[in-house]
């Protein structure tokens, strides 16, 4: 006996759109956040203190977006900063 497909709109319900991420580092001094913008996922590292925007990274995939941002989390944690920051 063949089994129907799921309508469209059952189909549509069943996985929740991603969400964007927002992380700060160790010191409380750098944010960086992961969101939706212009039909791709952005990383912005901003400063807490003055709200200035250090980068910010377009990406086709949301993973790579998470990824991209856990690194600069492991930057900015890191005891002394990369040359030239």
């Amino acid at each position: 006996m063949a089994m129907a497909s799921p309508r469209r709109t059952e189909r549509a319900q069943r996985h929740p759109a991603p969400a964007g991420v927002v992380m700060r580092n160790d010191s409380g001094s750098h944010e960086v956040e992961v969101a939706k913008a212009l039909n791709q996922w952005a990383v912005t590292v901003t400063s807490v203190e003055d709200g200035r925007m250090i980068c910010q990274d377009f990406f086709n995939r949301r993973w790579e977006a998470v990824a991209r941002a856990e690194d600069f989390l492991r930057l900015l944690n890191r005891s002394e900063p990369p040359p030239g920051w």
